[in-house]
């Protein structure tokens, strides 16, 4: 079968023949199946579409194959370079919010119930059980979903979302003499009048 002649009978045999072992190539490296069914299709498509100019020094399938993997290799570089800009994005968003606690501690509230309250924060966190301070510094300070959180602890969502509110609640009485302070410090730092 070569290039030139390949009819669309034998093209349906070569792809009913290949396609699930090169998804399951793609798959290997990959780890997304629909992007590797997508990418196996597209490089059938592509084959058929192009097959009057496509010099095969090899069989059809090989040529196919080398498609695949050169997609592959294209998606993961792709999403490398997606992954390095969230990161980048990620860190500045960090920045930017401790620069904001940098300008809200200089203010005089600041300075007077900044140790109180991080001493208060502290207590109470050293009083929660283990997982359920994992927890609620993962989804604050790791910026992880409810799902992604739930699978790094092997908890169900659910239970994440139970465990956060619970914390969050216990803070809400914890801080709730200092909350007052806390808003006005706002809004002098922010210079709007209240």
């Amino acid at each position: 079968m070569t290039e030139k002649n390949i009819s669309a009978q034998e093209f349906g045999q070569l792809f009913l023949r290949y396609r699930d072992k090169f998804v399951s190539i793609a798959m290997s490296y990959l780890r997304d199946e629909v992007a590797a069914e997508d990418i196996v299709s597209e490089c059938f498509t592509n084959f058929w579409d192009m097959r009057d100019r496509i010099e095969i020094t090899t069989v059809p399938e090989a040529y196919i194959l080398q498609s695949v993997k050169n997609k592959c290799l294209n998606y993961l570089r792709d999403k490398s370079t997606r992954m390095r800009i969230q990161q980048q994005m990620h860190s500045d968003s960090y920045r930017a919010v401790m620069a904001e606690i940098g300008v809200l501690g200089k203010n005089e509230f600041g300075i007077i119930f900044r140790s109180d309250i991080a001493a208060i924060f502290k207590k109470m966190m050293d009083e929660m059980p283990e997982s359920t301070r994992r927890i609620f510094f993962s989804s604050r300070f790791e910026d992880l979903t409810y799902n992604e959180i739930a699978a790094k602890y092997g908890v169900s969502p659910r239970k994440v979302k139970r465990e956060i509110q619970h914390v969050l609640e216990i803070m809400r009485i914890s801080l709730r003499d200092y909350l007052p302070l806390i808003v006005i410090s706002i809004i002098l730092a922010s210079g709007r009048p209240s």
